[in-house]
């Protein structure tokens, strides 16, 4: 059956459904489109999808979109590599900590950086420092799920790693870039203050399939 992702380089929540697919091995193709040419409102990907979002997976003849249903779709269609756990204990607190990631760090990180991307930032700055701070305090909560384990849930990636690591990812590569006047990002250096999560990091840069879900336009200014 043939699979097909649409996705916009850069996206954590497309990045999202490309780990899952190469986490649970399974082939797909993969169709980058471009925001800034209209690729997401043609009437071919509104068909897909109305909101005009990505990620959206094709699997035969079932359309999901949105990050989090796609990897539910994945999780029920393909099982054999499970990223939500083998017993209701280990799905329940991988669900919880995926709801922690989008709820906590998630919210705040759009919280500071919306306004600047979209150059609306004067007056906000107070309120975007206070984003910033609680993005800088989920570091270390993140960190602590892994208590010596060599993934968020234990010895295998699950669907923490695949919502977790894009906006890590994202969060290391954008933070230092923001020059704005009255905004201090405060992003850490990963491997001097949360090391754990530093070697985190480079265990699932080391995953079979990674590679070829990172996205395309960063690997091009590498």
């Amino acid at each position: 059956m043939a699979r097909t992702l649409y996705f916009i380089s850069g996206s954590p929540f497309a990045w999202r459904a490309m780990l899952a697919l190469a986490f649970k091995g399974l082939e797909y193709t993969a169709v980058e489109l471009h925001g800034s040419k209209g690729d997401t409102q043609t009437p071919e990907h509104l068909s897909r999808n109305s909101r005009g979002k990505v990620p959206v997976l094709v699997d035969g003849d079932v359309t999901v979109y949105e990050s989090i249903a796609v990897l539910a779709y994945l999780e029920r269609a393909y099982p054999e590599t499970p990223l939500f756990g083998s017993t209701p204990a280990e799905a329940g607190h991988i669900w919880q900590w995926v709801m922690e990631v989008d709820g906590y760090l998630c919210a705040a990180l759009a919280g500071a950086a919306r306004p600047i991307f979209s150059q609306t930032f004067a007056g906000k700055e107070d309120e975007i420092n206070e984003n910033f701070a609680k993005v800088r305090a989920e570091f270390a909560t993140v960190e602590s799920w892994l208590n010596g384990n060599d993934f968020m849930a234990g010895s295998v990636p699950t669907a923490v790693e695949v919502i977790l690591y894009p906006h890590l990812a994202m969060i290391a590569r954008i933070g230092p870039t923001i020059k704005v006047p009255g905004i201090n990002p405060n992003i850490p250096d990963y491997a001097t203050e949360f090391p754990a999560l530093a070697a985190w990091m480079k265990r699932v840069e080391a995953l079979p399939g990674f590679d070829a879900a990172y996205p395309p336009h960063w690997r091009d200014a590498a």
